[in-house]
């Protein structure tokens, strides 16, 4: 799935009726023995508003696969009631779609998986009707695991891992009995590295996938209440490291997220003010290994308290941070007055400064098949401001404020170009992470006047998106040569590039105006001798 750019093309004629601010030419040094090589500069206006369908940034529809997805899921979403009226979601807010994936539901029996075609569950006809859905209003996909059965009407583990012979447990969810598996039962961990394995050979794949997290094990499978076959807590390192190593090995191109839970991998669900002295250890050992963060709690005063929020600001532009709303309308009824909110509202409200306080990346628009009674209605209807709020101000805004280049020189003499780079967001862009290193640079492009194409690029190394944060303007000088061009005139342009794609840009800038279809800012017209 590509993407399709949000930005218009341009015509070079338009670039220069439309260009923001130049200064007058001002001398800048060269190496051209004929005399001054001469630099103009330019001032790009920012925009502020516009959803920016980028890596892992912005607001995430949120469904599961159970019997509350219908056919109407997407009819509902292009439809959507709002205090404005009536609203695209995926079109005009939402570029994530993330599916919770109960593991039973997306692997039925051994080597049979939702996602093929010849699978026929009505897990698997929700699963493609989601996917494909998405990828038809060109949203990525986010994906998080479930593999415990202690708050299930059904079991969460496929009936072959118990076949195989692998240590359960059981419990009671209302009169249904359910059973899981150990997760350091040694079957346990076969099977679900098999399952993880062929799930990431379908969607490790950066035009498809967003990122893909959330273990599965523990209650709720966000990774606390672990229950081991030892009836302690011993093997908790070695189920933790069964589990990073093995999203580290098979998801290698896209972010992978682990749950930062102040009891993460222990048997202890919550204790009060307490936490296990441990979990931080962890939680930074899986950043080290390459996880981003994730927390399913946000909002609640109680569980998303100063042990998370300490966690997450101490990670806040080391890794990418993906935040869940956790108080739940159609399930929590009126609890959330026990946190002192006062409304509905009033909870939107403080999910939304828990995510502005740990800068996240993406929040989340929970689905209810009683439209009214979701999350996604609420923040509508309800919080309306912060949807759009965050939109403006909490996903990554980068573009290059001022840029000094020059209008002509010869073919192989350096060149300078002098650029500074700003962030509008809160969230930093992840372009740091370890499944896109090397990935993303900061390039300069000469671009050929009909059509837009570049006939060449430099990188700026030194110029990295990720260290571009709001408030903290960053300036660069790049020197430079192009000796692999013709003499001729060109269009200056600067962009984000992908080398998975070619060097095309991977990430929307936030400029008002003279981006082309591909995505490159273009500048002015340059005159190569």
């Amino acid at each position: 799935m590509t993407p399709k750019h949000i930005f218009s093309g341009i015509s070079s004629f338009a670039i220069f009726l439309s260009m923001a601010a130049c200064s007058p030419d001002t001398p800048q040094a060269g190496n051209n023995p004929g005399g001054q090589v001469y630099g103009k500069t330019v001032t790009i206006s920012p925009d502020r508003t516009t959803m920016l369908r980028n890596p892992f940034s912005g607001w995430m529809i949120y469904s599961g696969l159970g019997s509350g997805i219908d056919d109407r899921f997407w009819e509902r979403y292009d439809n959507f009631p709002s205090s404005k009226g009536t609203v695209n979601v995926p079109r005009d807010y939402a570029p994530i779609l993330l599916i919770r994936v109960i593991w039973a539901e997306a692997n039925p029996e051994e080597g049979v998986y939702a996602w093929q075609e010849e699978c026929d569950t009505p897990q698997a006809r929700r699963f493609k009707m989601l996917v494909n859905g998405a990828r038809e209003r060109n949203m990525r996909l986010a994906f998080n695991f479930g593999a415990d059965s202690r708050d299930k009407h059904d079991n969460s583990c496929p009936e072959y891992v118990r076949r195989r012979g692998c240590k359960i447990f059981e419990s009671q969810t209302g009169s249904a009995t359910v059973w899981t598996p150990y997760p350091d039962d040694p079957i346990f961990q076969e099977c679900y590295a098999e399952f993880i394995h062929a799930f990431a050979q379908e969607f490790n794949d950066p035009e498809i996938t967003a990122f893909a997290g959330g273990f599965g094990i523990g209650k709720w499978g966000e990774y606390h209440a672990c229950i081991y076959s030892t009836g302690d807590d011993s093997p908790r390192e070695q189920v933790f490291d069964f589990l990073t190593d093995t999203f580290v090995k098979e998801f290698t191109r896209i972010p992978i997220t682990l749950n930062a839970h102040r009891w993460i991998g222990t048997g202890v669900q919550w204790d009060g003010d307490k936490f296990d002295p441990d979990s931080e250890r962890l939680v930074q050992k899986g950043v080290s290994k390459g996880f981003s963060l994730q927390s399913a709690a946000f909002g609640m005063k109680t569980w998303f308290g100063s042990w998370e929020k300490a966690m997450l600001y101490k990670n806040r532009y080391a890794v990418p941070i993906a935040s869940e709303g956790g108080w739940v309308k159609a399930s929590h009824g009126d609890n959330y007055k026990g946190d002192g909110y006062t409304s509905w509202a009033d909870v939107r409200k403080g999910e939304f400064l828990d995510a502005q306080g740990s800068c996240v990346n993406t929040m989340d628009l929970r689905y209810n098949q009683s439209v009214e009674a979701s999350e996604a209605w609420s923040w509508f209807n309800e919080a309306y401001e912060y949807v759009e709020r965050f939109i403006q101000e909490g996903c990554y805004r980068i573009y290059p404020d001022r840029l000094t280049l020059p209008e002509k020189f010869k073919a192989g003499e350096e060149v300078t170009i002098s650029h500074r780079w700003q962030n509008l967001g809160w969230s930093y862009c992840p372009t740091n992470i370890k499944q896109w290193e090397g990935r993303y640079r900061t390039a300069f492009a000469l671009l050929d006047q009909e059509t837009m194409q570049p006939v060449s690029i430099r990188f700026d190394e030194e110029a990295r998106p990720s260290d571009w944060l709001k408030g903290q303007p960053k300036s660069y000088e790049l020197k430079t040569s192009y000796d692999d061009v013709p003499p001729g005139k060109y269009i200056w342009a600067t962009g984000i590039s992908d080398a998975w794609k070619d060097n095309r840009p991977g990430i929307f800038l936030a400029a008002r105006q003279n981006v082309t279809e591909d995505g490159w800012l273009a500048l002015f017209e340059v005159t190569v001798e």
